[in-house]
């Protein structure tokens, strides 16, 4: 059982090195990247369905158009 435990905290803190910042800060030259994820609007009546998605970070701005329709098609 504590040969488990240790094993669990071993991988959740490879997990937590990966997706946390460790410096309080960026150098020149440095850059930081990650992921977003959105989970899709619930689908009501079956139609086609249009969201654009807009991101802005810093000065940068992103749009993202995603269209939704019935699965399958």
């Amino acid at each position: 059982m504590i040969s488990a435990t240790i094993e669990t905290g071993q991988r959740n803190m490879a997990v937590l090195e990966q997706s946390v910042i460790k410096d309080n800060r960026l150098l020149p030259g440095e850059w930081y990247g990650g992921q977003l994820h959105l989970t899709t609007p619930t689908d009501q009546g079956g139609a086609q369905k249009s969201y654009t998605i807009v991101i802005t970070v810093g000065p940068d701005r992103h749009v993202i158009d995603v269209a939704q329709g019935p699965p399958g098609v």
